[in-house]
């Protein structure tokens, strides 16, 4: 989960000076790796 969030975080990718474009792409992504990590902790109780 962390690694991936920090991959994807679009804070990390303003400062590699990515388009716009990219940023929506890494907001998204961000939002679709926090819904899989509730829905883990959901499923295993924590």
């Amino acid at each position: 989960y962390r690694r991936l969030l920090s991959q994807h975080h679009p804070d990390k990718l303003v400062a590699k000076g990515l388009p716009e474009e990219m940023m929506k792409m890494a907001t998204q992504k961000t939002h679709e790796i926090r819904q899989a990590y509730e829905a883990v902790r959901e499923a295993r109780s924590f």
